[in-house]
């Protein structure tokens, strides 16, 4: 591991507990803006529901959403697939 590494996903790590306290600004925020949002979700990730990809929709129903055959790391096993969607959805 690079020097600092330890340090900054330590740091990661213990930031996520104030993630679920900031998901109704972020949501709110969804809702005013209506961001072009891609969701790329690995179905087979033991981290997440399955459903929560699709959950993105409430907020942003235009949003596009694509569920992979991969897990929490997709671009380890699904690097081609997601370059294409996102290539895609940048144009």
């Amino acid at each position: 591991m690079n020097s600092g590494q330890a340090d900054i996903q330590s740091d990661l790590f213990y930031d996520y507990r104030t993630n679920v306290d900031a998901y109704p600004k972020w949501q709110a925020w969804m809702r005013e803006k209506q961001p072009h949002l891609l969701v790329l979700w690995g179905k087979h990730d033991l981290s997440f529901e399955l459903t929560e990809p699709e959950a993105y929709r409430r907020d942003v129903p235009k949003a596009e959403v694509h569920v992979l055959d991969a897990g929490h790391f997709a671009l380890d096993t699904a690097a081609d697939e997601i370059a294409q969607l996102v290539r895609a959805f940048m144009k």
